[in-house]
């Protein structure tokens, strides 16, 4: 997270969807000019409307109307306390509901867990969906090797955790391991995102992290009656799922692959520039 996007840029403005069970709030920016069509940014595991900030303007300044959710239990959609309001079933008919908000098919970008959920959405209801950008993201669970802190923290809300003293020992860790990469300004943003979301949604999205089944099959099968333009889109430097799982997607789904050099895994707030160009370029060549 980079020290402009603790502050929204200018244009873009807040918004609010009701689904069929929740309330999702989001970020809006509008196109300048002509409008190409509709962007719908979904945001992984621990991550927020605000991940996209820096992108959003590019592409509207292109023609885009660009809208960023909190998916359900994110901060803007803080949603219930109980666990049983979670799953990816519920996480994927949100993002349908939101997109049936508008009167064209919407072109719906998910990053690493949300394009999970992405996935889900566009195998249940195709037909509200213009195209998939899979950013970062994978066919299924996260190798074993990948799960980092996922069971710790499944454990520490079970046992009634709070999430400052899972941020605490999290930040201790990292500090320790000498793997801290943000400057002060932005851990404290960043404490006070992981300090505005549901527990209940950490823990579940995190178990999904370890043992989702394979989306990409669905949409595969999906795909088979509603041809829907479909792209794989990564960081050089992805840390997420392995590259050559993410090649293996883009070829299930018969679909081209892209890196974007230089990037890790949030190639939008990296290297906002090369993303906007490359998901441009994308969307108005299909």
């Amino acid at each position: 997270m980079q020290e402009q996007l603790l502050v929204n840029p200018a244009g873009i403005t807040e918004e609010k969807f009701t689904t069929n069970k929740n309330i999702i709030g989001a970020l809006v920016s509008e196109p300048e000019a002509i409008h190409a069509g509709t962007i719908l940014f979904v945001p992984g595991w621990s991550g927020s409307r605000e991940d996209f900030v820096a992108v959003m303007p590019i592409l509207s300044s292109l023609g885009w109307h660009c809208v960023s959710i909190d998916q359900l239990g994110q901060p803007s959609s803080y949603g219930p306390s109980n666990e049983d309001a979670f799953s990816l079933e519920i996480f994927a008919q949100d993002l349908i509901d939101v997109a049936k908000n508008f009167p064209e098919p919407v072109h719906v970008i998910g990053h690493s867990f949300g394009g999970t959920v992405a996935q889900s959405a566009v195998a249940m209801n195709p037909e509200v969906f213009a195209s998939l950008i899979l950013m970062c993201s994978g066919p299924g669970p996260l190798p074993k090797e990948k799960w980092g802190g996922l069971p710790a923290l499944v454990q520490a809300v079970e046992k009634g955790r709070s999430l400052r003293f899972i941020w605490f020992v999290k930040s201790l860790t990292l500090t320790i391991l000498r793997l801290q990469k943000f400057s002060r300004p932005v851990r404290k943003w960043r404490k006070q995102r992981w300090l505005s979301t549901n527990p209940q949604s950490l823990k579940v999205m995190s178990q999904l992290l370890m043992s989702v089944e394979n989306v990409t099959n669905k949409l595969k099968i999906t795909l088979q009656r509603h041809k829907i333009p479909v792209l794989v889109l990564r960081g050089e430097n992805d840390d997420a799922w392995p590259k050559d799982q993410q090649l293996a997607m883009a070829q299930e789904l018969g679909c081209a692959f892209i890196e974007i050099i230089g990037a890790a895994h949030s190639p939008a707030r990296e290297l906002p520039d090369k993303t906007a160009i490359e998901i441009d370029t994308f969307l108005k060549t299909i």
